[in-house]
């Protein structure tokens, strides 16, 4: 098959909403409300044989999970690192910069929590 005839589309990446940062393995995003530490854990599907990630911004510190402060840039892009997870899940198969969806699925006032569908 001859692919010379046909123009790759590279994806643009819509930075107001939420992306990975390949190179840096970063979640970039406008969309999370900022607290001062964050915490990321997984939940087993049975269903699928997968794991669901969840990002979780609070007020207070953790007592009994590991937890890192989230940077703040000058945009208003909320940074957090994904080192820890990488390699564990599909995130490690991504070559380009790429949007992620994430949901809000609880909110309560020391806390948020937010589902990545990767």
């Amino acid at each position: 098959m001859n692919l010379n005839a046909y123009d790759t589309i590279h994806p643009k990446i819509d930075k107001q909403k939420t992306w990975i940062d390949v190179e840096k393995r970063q979640l970039l995003s406008r969309q999370i409300n900022y607290r001062p530490y964050v915490t990321i854990s997984k939940r087993y599907n049975k269903s699928d044989n997968t794991y669901t990630y969840y990002i979780i911004m609070l007020d207070d510190i953790p007592t009994d999970r590991h937890y890192s402060r989230p940077k703040k840039d000058n945009y208003g892009r909320i940074k957090i690192s994904l080192k820890s997870i990488w390699s564990e899940s599909s995130l490690q198969y991504y070559e380009t910069d790429k949007n992620l969806d994430i949901e809000k699925i609880e909110q309560a006032d020391d806390g948020d929590i937010y589902q990545l569908n990767i």
